[in-house]
């Protein structure tokens, strides 16, 4: 059963999106939790400092600290009168670093990031600070594009994953979807993507025909649907009203094309790293389709992920 205790939502410092804060709220009233509204003051850069002429950078630093307190214990007074359990806090550093060590120190169980472009012509959201958010949180992290009820939510797996850590991390991601869609009687998607095997490849295992590759990517692709159902009625009792998709191509290529098909508004996806290795970076393929999709995404780790923050 997917719960949620403590809720960290990350506020931008220019841009504090009141539909993105009320998105946040619907989801700690859901599930009873507490909500932090965090906020990162950013270190001046020594660069900057000769443009400094009335404060000198650790004063000024003190006062953006202030007044962005200010301006978010102003914005929790108002949310108290719909939502009692809301509070805020503030931190000075780079910002990664400081959301992580805040979901770690308040052992918070899901972070929202505001992934909204605010700046007109920016389509993708993995700016420098969710990249490393994404890659170093070992909480699930939801990084918000669209405010709506969503309608369509796919669950991104690797049915023929063999290692226990991966395994868990499918029916992770599975049971996060089928959460959400159940909450918001959303359509739900389970989606596997099949690297091509290529002709390359069948050389140099000594298999030339075309035909024998059309006949062994069949084969897996009936496989992977097959398997797709498994895990579909392991973790939700049944696949009625599941639509299952076992796709064939570059999971780069053909994940963020089927999101955009099918109007995708969540993706539930887990990232490619190994159990007792610390602070093992984000998959490429996995970042590759965080960059390319425009829905809204939870990123999940393996249970036994480790920070590289302290």
């Amino acid at each position: 059963m997917v719960t949620y205790n403590r809720i960290l939502m990350a506020v931008p410092h220019r841009y504090a999106n009141e539909e993105t804060v009320a998105h946040a709220i619907t989801v700690a009233k859901t599930y009873n939790a507490s909500l932090t509204l965090f906020g990162v003051v950013e270190e001046i850069e020594k660069e900057y400092e000769n443009w400094l002429t009335t404060k000198l950078p650790q004063d000024l630093e003190k006062d953006m600290v202030v007044k962005q307190l200010a301006a978010l214990e102003q914005q929790v007074a108002k949310l108290k009168a719909d939502y009692a359990n809301v509070d805020c806090a503030v931190s000075k550093g780079i910002p990664f670093v400081e959301i992580v060590k805040q979901v770690k120190q308040g052992g918070y169980d899901l972070l929202i990031l505001d992934a909204l472009s605010h700046k007109p012509g920016h389509k993708r959201f993995m700016g420098s600070t969710t990249k490393h958010v994404l890659r170093k949180c070992p909480c699930p992290v939801l990084c918000v594009r669209d405010n709506s009820t969503p309608r369509k939510v796919v669950a991104a797996v690797d049915v023929f994953a063999s290692k226990p850590d991966s395994k868990s991390l499918n029916t992770k991601v599975m049971s996060h979807a089928y959460a959400l869609a159940q909450r918001e009687n959303a359509e739900l998607h389970v989606v596997y993507a099949q690297q091509p095997i290529g002709e390359p490849m069948l050389s140099a295992w000594g298999i030339g025909s075309a035909s024998m590759l059309d006949g062994m990517e069949a084969d897996l692709m009936a496989s992977a649907q097959s398997m797709l159902l498994k895990l579909t009625e392991d973790v939700c009792g049944s696949a009625d009203g599941v639509i299952l998709k076992a796709l064939l191509g570059n999971p780069r290529d053909v994940l963020p094309l089927y999101v955009e098909d099918n109007q995708i508004d969540v993706m539930t996806m887990g990232t490619v790293c190994r159990t007792g290795i610390k602070g093992f970076l984000i998959g490429n393929t996995a970042e590759s389709i965080l960059s390319e999709v425009t829905c809204s995404v939870l990123a999940l780790k393996p249970d036994g992920f480790e920070s590289t923050v302290e």
